[in-house]
């Protein structure tokens, strides 16, 4: 039988149940892009389906997001997200050369209006050390 005893207030730890993990973008392991809602939420992309033109720098291994419709980049096709934040990413994963071992790999958000892409977003590689930082 157990003792009955004082409960020390201070050996409790308060646990939230605050779901927010910030604003990032995934690759899983079946080469998925996933968004995430703070990133929707800066992206203004919300509600169901929906588009982004997606760009990488390869030295500092950022990913470069953008609505079609604000950022104009000629000849590219736009990744389509279906009404659960997910894409296709084998063409991404390929051009980048991130390997298939890596996944899941994700990117937290770093800034708007990367480079001279004004409305642009950017999205660094977790624990990666940028050379511009």
């Amino acid at each position: 039988m157990a003792k009955k005893g004082k409960i020390g207030m201070e050996s409790v730890t308060w646990i939230s149940n605050d779901a927010s993990r910030g604003a990032f973008i995934t690759i899983d392991k079946q080469k998925r892009l996933f968004v995430s809602t703070e990133a929707r939420r800066l992206l203004n992309v919300l509600n169901g389906y929906f588009e982004l033109i997606i760009g990488y720098d390869h030295v500092n291994k950022r990913m470069v997001v953008a609505k079609p419709d604000v950022v104009r980049v000629p000849d590219v096709k736009p990744f389509k997200f279906d009404k659960r934040s997910y894409a296709k990413s084998l063409k991404f994963v390929n051009n980048t050369k991130i390997s298939e071992s890596d996944l899941p790999v994700r990117f937290n958000y770093v800034g708007k209006d990367y480079a001279s892409y004004k409305g642009a977003h950017a999205f660094q590689l977790e624990d990666y050390e940028a050379p511009d930082a």
